[in-house]
């Protein structure tokens, strides 16, 4: 009988991973991300794949330098490539950025880096069902937005691919010991300092035993079709936005007030965002209340001003927002 993890693999790769070409494998030296080495080693014969292993020490706690050691080894057992790093997350960290932040983009940018170093096309990294629905809970909980509540895709942005998004964390255990395939567990995910351990150790296992055993599929399911509905939305929204903008250079936005306003809140607030993002805003640092701030704009009277991150703003002058620059941000500029 066929391994049903196994398939449902297979069928994540085959969509996700083109053939004959260079994969970067993100591993931990968790369960998830040995589980998505070792499914990728069955396949990579028959798919022409050339693996590399990726590991990064953030030098966060004790014991990281014996998980280096053990992807190493691991790697070299597999016959594959290991690029590791070690780099201080906490000496790293920016201000006003969580550790769990800084790690996501240290460990992003080292990603890159090996991925270019080694011509890979695309980074497969061992995210699971379970790592889903954590997100889209703690999202939910922040009062995030439709787009945002569709969780994460399994491919992009970027080169990044996720083919165990749609696979349990305890399949993955289970098919782990029927291989006897060792892993090492970080002392970390026991912690309740962090928000997603308190969401996987507490909220989670109080929804399905009180709820639904299979609570975070559903959860995962519900947010699919939200994705669904959202990818709809943004083609209509850049549609609309290309009538809309009037004039558009590097670093300046201006478009039409007026048809803004007009649009549907779903459709304006997808072409608000698209706007600040074009003039140059992080979309990281792009909230619920910018754009709001930009759609008040279109609506208000002619003059008005807004601040937005990064240095830049936005300028309401007869039927045009422009959204540029604050310091070159002047009233010829809407004209």
């Amino acid at each position: 009988m066929a391994d049903r993890v196994e398939i449902d693999f297979l069928t994540a790769v085959e969509r996700l991973v083109p053939r004959d070409g260079t994969l970067l494998v993100a591993v931990s030296g968790g369960a998830d991300s040995v589980a998505l080495l070792h499914l990728l080693a069955r396949l990579s014969p028959r798919r022409r794949l050339r693996l590399v292993v990726a590991h990064l020490d953030h030098a966060l706690r004790r014991g990281s330098a014996a998980d280096r050691r053990f992807v190493e080894r691991l790697a070299a057992a597999l016959g594959f490539e290991c690029r590791a790093d070690r780099r201080d997350v906490a000496a790293l960290r920016r201000s006003g950025e969580s550790p769990e932040e800084a790690a996501r983009r240290v460990r992003r940018a080292f990603l890159l880096e090996a991925a270019e170093a080694t011509g890979a096309a695309r980074i497969a990294t061992g995210h699971t069902l379970d790592d889903q629905a954590e997100t889209v809970l703690m999202r939910l909980a922040r009062g995030a937005g439709p787009a945002a509540l569709g969780g994460m895709e399994s491919d992009g942005p970027g080169p990044f691919v996720r083919p165990l998004l749609g696979i349990e964390r305890a399949d993955l255990g289970a098919w782990l010991r029927r291989h006897r395939l060792s892993f090492r567990e970080d002392p970390s995910n026991r912690s309740l300092r962090f928000d997603r351990n308190r969401v996987r150790r507490l909220v989670i296992p109080a929804l399905a035993e009180a709820l639904n055993p299979c609570a975070a599929r559903h959860v995962v399911e519900a947010a699919e079709k939200l994705r669904e509905d959202a990818r709809l939305l943004d083609t209509l929204a850049a549609a609309r936005l290309t009538r809309l903008v009037a004039r558009s250079a590097a670093g300046t936005v201006a478009l039409d007030a007026r048809g803004l306003s007009r649009a549907p809140h779903p459709l304006a607030a997808r072409i608000a965002r698209a706007v600040l993002e074009r003039a140059g805003v992080d979309p990281r640092r792009i909230g619920a209340r910018h754009i709001e701030s930009l759609l008040g704009l279109a609506r208000g009277e002619e003059g008005r001003r807004l601040d937005l991150p990064g240095g830049l703003g936005a300028l309401r002058r007869g039927d045009r927002v422009v959204v540029g620059r604050r310091r070159t941000l002047t009233p010829e500029a809407a004209r």
